[in-house]
């Protein structure tokens, strides 16, 4: 049995606890029941408290010595802080708050981007996926359907027989819009797949099999689909006899061959349906047969990189292949993207995600910034209140080294604390936000496969983001508590202010409220829009408007049938009861999509941009917009060849300043020239708040007729013109898919962003003035502590309580409003990134930069009135005698 442990080593130990002990007491007794030898180090080490050269220098067990000094240390430190924080609960429980709120909003807002741009796709051996797209230059021209940087089939062939760095390469067609046939049509989202997709995504469906070779052999035969595990159990009940059965895809047939494995819905954030053979483009959509054609970007290229194979090599052997490419085409120089396969691997969608997430991360930054400086400045009053522990332990022996060590233990263990707390809230919380936005998107907005749940990349961020903020807003602290004036420390003196922890703290507040004023204006500006958005007239009428959009070119409608058709339809639903007018638009108004092109005028070389919109006579009456000079179309126009034009107010002011506008002559591109017979009131018909763009309005002539969509004017309840449009337009094509909606609705189109946006801003803007003013009440609350005995003799000298108060509000808003001014200027040098989401308010908003700073001030001059009230409370004679 181990001898008994020494009760002089307890005694040593305990009377040098002002000196933080290299080794814990139970590590010593530990080492002591180890053995003879280990006994002897035990004593060495009790005796190194008083007189350090009996220690480490005659140690027979160095090595041992070093791991125990880094491990016990830190225990020693560890367990150290947790006592200190114990014992201190209101200051832990603020502390610790405040930084899980602003780790909390980090890692919400990461989660989400993780989830959208950083992960990896959803399949086996995920991370051997590589998303391949390309930058050509040096085309005079070259079509897109879907993106530049996407490739034609005969590239894909290329690059899938020729490379000699991946197992396989599949292409693929995304955003494929079809209607599925049956007594209830639906419209479904899918994709056009070459015939190894499922091999190399390896993901074989778990009923009935995958494409085969043969299935692509030959383009337009073998019409075959492997449905979605979603589709299958809604629309057609699990039924396991499924496989063989035929199915209607844009009234063609196609043979199930199988269903897809659950949770796997494609390789986009779009849910697919189904998937069918890229050789059945042409059956699926009419208008062009893209698939031989050299020259046109529309497939997406995913592969798997062979075992062993770095991206280098990868870059390089793909590289040679662009380079043969090339040389079939001179002048053409394509460059390879090729990185790890996630939702949002395409540059284009992948830029303006990357935008928006810098966007966003920067505004939860500032509320990260916030909780620093908010405990950041609670250690400092902290410290300031146990400077004369410090000065002892400076006194005794303690190295400044040791001190910082103990001080930023005690901050990393409430960054710890606040950063588990926080991150544990953001995945719950933000889990539950997305799914309810999911669930309130517009009703023709397609599933999401994106889920947000947390990885390993999402807790490396809240692990890093945590130790880092424990650091910021740890080490200032650290290092100005560690180096008091010893004397003055021990004699309890100096004066909160004039110190440099005082302006420090000064320094903190102004840094927060600076911060918290521009996440404020920010949130004023979107407010202020989106009321804006609220309330804005367009410039024309949208109530009891309908519009109505169906897709003629892929039920397979030709141009001469597609008119025969509309014909049929505008006058069935004119003869509806309760319709009153019925008109044809190419794009519906505010519904964010757009046509453009370039002309020119006659004498002139420069062209301009210009978007149109092909329209039929009854548009303008419809909507109520007015021809202010000249006049309309007439039925008999819209033919083709037909050159003529309406012009808006501000096309006809910007091209024939101080002439008429009527007669004139535009010169399109890639069409006749056409005449200006009339000029419209502008109207807000393609961007929200934007009325003075240029644009053009051309007659709705035959070849327009495949694509036109309807807007009907209605006197009676929405949901009974809704029922009605719907069976006159079924009485003609019961198998066609028929959208109605409310042309109000458009609105949400420009609204929805900017009110998501706006909520997000208000709710940090929000939590940064909680926790700057949180900050202000603290740091004034300290301040009017230490300066108890002097606000004593100040009023046993005569001064006014008033007097008192003054000056403490004086001292306490200066930093404040320091902050103030450097945010107003901040905000106002960056707030033009908001211009898109304001609809016409000015970035320097004048309501906002004087409303919002004016609110923080009034609510920062409460916090400090408060302490400062409280303060001339103090019976003097009781102040006169406070420590």
């Amino acid at each position: 049995m181990a001898a008994k442990f020494p009760r002089l080593i307890v005694l040593l130990f305990r009377l040098r606890f002002l000196r933080p002990a290299e080794f814990a007491l139970g590590d010593l007794m530990e080492e002591w029941n180890a053995g003879s030898g280990s006994r002897r180090w035990v004593w060495r080490q009790a005796l190194s408290m008083f007189w350090p050269g009996t220690g480490s220098a005659h140690n027979a067990y160095p090595q041992k010595e070093n791991n125990m000094n880094i491990i016990s240390a830190f225990w020693s430190d560890l367990r150290y802080a947790a006592r200190t924080l114990r014992k201190n609960p209101g200051f832990t429980f603020v502390a610790v708050l405040a930084i899980s709120l602003g780790i909390g909003v980090n890692t919400g807002i990461f989660t989400v981007l993780n989830a959208v741009a950083l992960r990896p796709l959803p399949v086996p051996g995920a991370t051997d996926i590589v998303s391949v797209y390309q930058t050509i230059r040096g085309l005079k021209s070259r079509n897109a359907h879907g993106a530049p940087s996407l490739f034609s089939w005969p590239e894909y062939k290329s690059y899938r027989d020729n490379n000699h760095v991946l197992s396989g390469l599949v292409a693929y067609e995304p955003f494929l819009d079809v209607t599925l046939g049956g007594e209830r049509p639906l419209q479904l989202f899918g994709q056009l797949t070459s015939c190894n997709y499922f091999d190399v995504l390896n993901e074989p469906p778990a009923l009935g099999r995958a494409f085969s070779a043969s299935d692509c052999a030959v383009a337009r035969e073998g019409a075959v689909a492997v449905l979605s595990d979603s589709l299958w159990r809604t629309t057609f009940a699990a039924d396991p006899a499924i496989v063989g059965r035929k199915i209607a895809l844009n009234r063609q047939p196609f043979t199930v061959i199988g269903v897809a494995p659950v949770g796997f819905q494609g390789t986009e954030p779009m849910a697919s349906a189904f998937w069918a053979p890229v050789t059945m483009q042409f059956m699926l959509e009419r208008d062009i047969d893209w698939f031989e054609k050299p020259n046109i970007s529309w497939l997406v290229l995913l592969g798997r990189t062979k075992p062993g194979v770095s991206r280098s090599q990868l870059r390089a052997d793909m590289a040679v292949i662009a380079g043969r490419i090339d040389q079939l085409t001179p002048g053409r120089k394509t460059t390879l993207q090729i990185e790890t396969g996630t939702f949002l691997s395409m540059p284009e969608e992948r830029k303006y995600v990357t935008a928006v997430g810098a966007v966003l991360l920067s505004a939860v930054g500032m509320v990260l910034l916030i909780a620093c400086a908010n405990v950041a400045n609670l250690l400092l009053a902290r410290a300031a209140g146990r400077q004369k522990e410090i000065a002892i332990r400076l006194s005794v022996g303690a190295s400044r080294g040791r001190l910082i060590r103990q001080l930023l233990t005690e901050s990393m263990l409430i960054a710890l604390l606040g950063g588990a707390l926080g991150s544990l809230i953001a995945v719950w919380s933000f889990e539950a936000i997305v799914g309810f936005v999911f669930s309130h998107l517009p009703h023709d907005a397609p599933p999401v496969a994106v889920g947000v749940g947390p990885d390993i990349r999402v807790l490396g961020y809240a692990v890093l983001l945590t130790l880092i903020t424990g650091i910021v807003f740890g080490l200032i602290p650290a290092l100005q508590a560690s180096r008091p004036d010893v004397n003055a420390a021990l004699k309890q003196s100096g004066t909160d202010g004039k110190t440099a922890d005082g302006f420090l703290r000064h320094a903190l507040v102004g840094t927060q409220v600076a911060v918290s004023m521009v996440l404020l204006i920010a949130a004023g500006l979107l407010l202020r829009g989106l009321y804006l958005a609220q309330t804005i007239d367009p410039g024309f009428e949208m109530k009891n408007v309908a519009a109505v959009s169906f897709d003629l070119r892929g039920q397979g409608y030709d141009a001469a049938r597609a008119g025969i058709f509309q014909r049929q339809v505008m006058d069935r639903l004119a003869a509806l009861p309760g319709v009153e007018t019925v008109a044809q638009a190419g794009n519906t108004p505010l519904s964010d999509s757009h046509r453009g092109t370039m002309f020119s005028l006659p004498g002139q070389a420069d062209k301009y941009q210009v978007e149109f919109n092909e329209v039929s006579p009854d548009f303008f009456s419809l909507l109520g917009v007015p021809i202010v000079r000249g006049r309309n179309f007439t039925s008999t126009e819209a033919r083709p060849g037909a050159a003529l034009a309406i012009v808006t107010e501000s096309t006809a002011l910007r091209f024939w300043p101080n002439q008429d506008s009527i007669g004139k002559i535009l010169r399109m591109e890639g069409e006749s020239d056409m005449q200006v017979i009339g000029v419209a009131k502008d109207a807000q018909v393609s961007h929200l708040a934007k009325s003075d763009e240029t644009y053009l309005y051309l007659p709705a002539g035959p070849k327009e007729q495949i694509r036109m969509k309807l807007l009907v004017r209605g006197a009676d309840a929405f949901a009974s013109t809704t029922t009605g449009i719907q069976a006159a337009i079924h009485s003609l094509d019961p198998g066609l898919v028929v959208d109605v909606a409310k042309l109000e609705d458009n609105l949400e189109v420009w609204r929805a962003p900017s009110r998501i946006v706006a909520i997000l801003a208000g709710s940090l803007g929000a939590l940064g003035m909680l926790l700057a003013c949180i900050g202000v009440y603290g740091v004034v609350s300290y301040a009017v502590s230490r300066r108890v005995r002097e606000i004593g003799i100040r009023m046993t000298l005569g001064a006014d309580a008033r007097e008192v108060k003054r000056l403490i509000l004086r001292q306490a808003m200066r930093p404040v409003v320091i902050g103030a001014l450097v945010g107003i200027a901040g905000c106002a040098a960056v707030s033009q990134v908001l211009n898109s989401m304001l609809f016409g308010i000015s970035p320097h908003d004048p309501v906002a930069f004087v409303t919002v700073p004016l609110v923080l001030l009034a609510v920062a001059l409460v916090a400090s009135y408060i302490p400062a009230r409280r303060a001339t409370q103090v019976d003097p004679m009781v102040a006169l005698r406070y420590e």
